[in-house]
């Protein structure tokens, strides 16, 4: 029977430095998912009160054994915080994270009248930063690993405006909506100088959901997305910053050596579409790669298709990443998921390890 010997934390530092630890790490992006084993508290209390979610995090971490800390933020951030309006999940409803119920942009000429707010006022950002700060004062050393969504501004930007404007808008203006990109990106440098004032280190987290190629072909994810991500990291860098976790959302197939070309980026976690051989190829040298099994599995799938599948991508990019392997989701787990199927998942790593020769003979060495 396999038996750990380091903490999560412990782990994923190992992996990233070296390649090796007591076995492949486990990421589960799970804010709907810990709710819903509570029993008691709903998706949407957790977005509304941080340190709810953060309580109940961790006794589900423990609970199925995966590495990854909790995320604090959702795919709707940066709407709130420039002024818009978002409704969150209650009790019995089916959705998965907070929508946005009014976006703060209407007419392309407001962009031109568009500020940077002040992080320790804006939205939501007060917040998800006092549910970081829990961690760090209340986890058990091994397990203070929280993350900040600090955004992606391509992403931001379509919450902002909305997508759909935003994709038109493009066409009609470009250099105006670059203005945006750019306002937004200053904002997220501000969002991550205050976090690092309030939290010191803490993992930051950029999830991009609307610049995959189902959105923007390559050409418009080099000149559009591109400049004011590469902005947001490197000033982020210069303030303090030194880890992030990167989302690439979707299908992000011919992005690929983009994201290669974005400084900091410790952890990058691409969706199923997007295939695991072309992220090892492309990036396991700075990067330890996390996922990507299809989520909807987890739901609809059953043990031993989630223990095959996953043993599957360990035995392919385990011991080929040279910064480490998180084997997991490619996006967040749906709520709902089995939870023997998440079980699943972390026995397919830890008997991996304990029974892979190539494994064991890569951590002897």
């Amino acid at each position: 029977m396999f038996r750990e010997k380091m903490t999560p934390k412990e782990r994923i530092n190992s992996l990233h430095e070296t390649g090796r630890a007591d076995r492949p790490g486990i990421s589960v992006l799970a804010m709907g998912l810990v709710p819903r084993m509570t029993g008691v508290l709903t998706i949407g209390e957790c977005y509304e009160d941080p340190i709810k979610y953060a309580r109940a995090f961790l006794r589900v971490q423990e609970l199925f054994g995966f590495d990854s800390g909790p995320v604090f933020g959702h795919p709707a951030c940066g709407a709130a915080e420039f002024g818009g309006k978002l409704l969150y999940p209650r009790a019995n409803s089916k959705m998965q994270s907070p929508v946005i119920a009014k976006h703060p942009l209407t007419k392309l000429e407001d962009i031109d009248r568009l500020e940077v707010p002040d992080p320790a006022k804006a939205g939501e950002i007060p917040r998800l930063v006092a549910g970081a700060k829990y961690v760090l004062d209340n986890y058990p050393d091994g397990y203070r690993n929280p993350m900040l969504v600090s955004g992606d501004p391509f992403t931001w930007a379509g919450n902002i405006i909305g997508m759909d404007t935003m994709l038109m808008w493009i066409e009609q203006d470009p250099a105006l909506v670059a203005k945006a990109l750019d306002i937004v990106a200053e904002f997220e440098i501000e969002v991550v100088k205050y976090a690092l004032r309030e939290l010191g280190e803490v993992t930051f987290f950029d999830g991009a959901v609307c610049c995959s190629n189902d959105l923007i072909n390559a050409k418009r994810f080099k000149q559009l997305a591109l400049p004011p991500l590469v902005k947001y990291r490197v000033e982020s860098i210069k303030a303090g910053a030194e880890r992030f976790v990167s989302h690439p959302c979707g299908d992000q197939s011919k992005n690929i050596d983009f994201w290669g070309q974005v400084p900091g980026t410790y952890t990058i976690n691409f969706d199923f579409r997007t295939p695991l051989e072309l992220c090892v190829s492309k990036l396991d040298k700075e990067m330890t790669i996390a996922g990507n099994i299809e989520c909807m599995h987890f739901l609809i799938g059953d043990y031993d298709w989630i223990y095959r599948k996953s043993y599957d991508k360990l035995k392919f990019a385990a011991t080929r990443c040279r910064r480490g392997y998180l084997v997991g989701p490619g996006c967040e787990i749906p709520p709902n998921s089995s939870p023997v199927n998440i079980h699943a998942l972390v026995s397919a790593a830890r008997d991996y390890a304990a029974n892979d020769p190539d494994w064991k003979a890569m951590g002897a060495r």
